[in-house]
């Protein structure tokens, strides 16, 4: 499908970003940095994070403003009944998208808080429209699969991170509810929502591995993520216990079947994500990692401390922010192989190697880039991290 934004755009904002890390840490000097710069021009509009912000706001008010005053004037008889909001919901999703087009091309938008609200009001006006013309008396699992179907050419277009969150929610919950409509279902659940959290895992890294492109990188590190921390909680002895009372309507959760088996899961599973994101230098497992470990703390003293929970939850999180800012700083320089920063792919080495190519040539005899002790200057560690 074709991209609403300007691709190469999209990938020279990645390239910028790399480049003032770069600049940040000394590597290249001031000469360079314009130099490195200019190669990869952006035209974009992008606000800072307040006008960003703002702008979502302002028009999601217009958006309702207009839509309010539109259903007490002209359309307050039609949307009296199903159908007639429907329909009324499925015009204002095309008016909202061709405006959205409008505003992208004209005005060269991109995630600037405009556009980001004209995408997500036109996603739910649709998805309106879908249970207005069904009369909401399809199942449950099926609006899930359908909001899977409306959400996954939004994103090929538009690369949006949040949508990408609706599609692994819709995912997720598609098999959630066609799960809890059966009583085997119920107690399978867990292991349901485990095996398809893997499926989900797989999918995004076997997207990522297929597709480089910036485009959507957000989107693939949601999925991913989202992925991981449905992966632990569907094994979570906590999410399970009481997730298993609250779909039997019991008053009080009592010992599930397989505890054991949970209990393991529940303290296994944050310690894996830690170890096996250590050993892979992969920064968003090791993060899911600690807020599991964090959830384990909670779940522990749920069931086996009289501490008050505040206290718990306070001296644990303080525990793990603790942890977290002593591990950013001991890492700071590498050691064992391993760095707070960022770690390089094919595809940054890649541009590295590009961009060396085009910066170096232009520097004087006494304008020499600084490197530290490994393969990649960067970090003065190895291109293997």
């Amino acid at each position: 499908m074709k991209k609403a934004y300007n691709e190469t755009w999209v990938d020279n904002i990645s390239n910028q970003n790399t480049i003032k890390e770069w600049y940040d840490e000394s590597v290249l000097n001031d000469k360079q940095y314009d130099r490195a710069m200019g190669l990869f021009p952006v035209d974009f509009y992008q606000p800072n994070m307040f006008i960003e912000f703002g702008l979502f706001i302002f028009t999601n008010l217009a958006i309702s403003a207009t839509f309010g005053f539109l259903a007490i004037t002209i359309f307050e008889d039609i949307l009296n009944t199903s159908n007639g909001l429907a329909i009324v919901c499925m015009a204002y999703c095309v008016l909202l998208l061709f405006l959205l087009e409008y505003f992208i091309r004209s005005r060269k938008l991109y995630r600037s808080g405009t556009d980001n609200a004209l995408l997500y009001v036109a996603i739910g006006s649709l998805l309106t429209a879908i249970c207005g013309f069904t009369d909401f008396k399809w199942h449950l699992h099926t609006y899930f699969i359908v909001s899977l179907v409306v959400f996954i050419p939004f994103l090929l277009r538009y690369g949006d991170p949040f949508v990408a969150v609706g599609i692994y929610v819709a995912w997720i919950g598609f098999w959630f509810a066609l799960a809890i409509s059966y009583p085997a279902g119920k107690d399978l659940l867990p292991f349901i929502i485990m095996g398809v959290s893997v499926i989900g895992y797989v999918a995004a890294k076997w997207w990522q591995k297929n597709n480089e492109s910036a485009y959507y990188a957000d989107a693939q590190v949601c999925i991913e993520t989202g992925a991981l921390i449905t992966f632990y909680l569907g094994g979570n002895y906590w999410m399970v216990r009481e997730g298993h009372a609250f779909l039997n309507n019991m008053d009080v959760s009592t010992e599930v079947n397989f505890a054991p088996l949970f209990y393991v899961l529940t303290i296994v599973i944050p310690l894996g994500y830690l170890i096996w994101g250590l050993k892979n230098k992969d920064r968003k497992m090791v993060l899911v990692g600690i807020g599991a470990t964090w959830f384990d703390v909670f779940t522990f003293r749920y069931y086996f401390s009289d501490l008050p929970i505040e206290w718990f939850m306070t001296i644990g999180g303080a525990f793990l922010a603790a942890f977290a800012v002593w591990g950013m700083w001991f890492f700071r320089t590498p050691k064992w192989g391993l760095t707070n920063k960022q770690s390089l792919t094919n595809q940054d080495r890649d541009f590295e190697a590009f961009l060396l190519n085009q910066v170096l040539p232009h520097q004087g005899q006494g304008d020499k880039m600084k490197f530290g002790g490994g393969d990649f200057g960067g970090g003065g560690s190895g291109s293997k991290y």
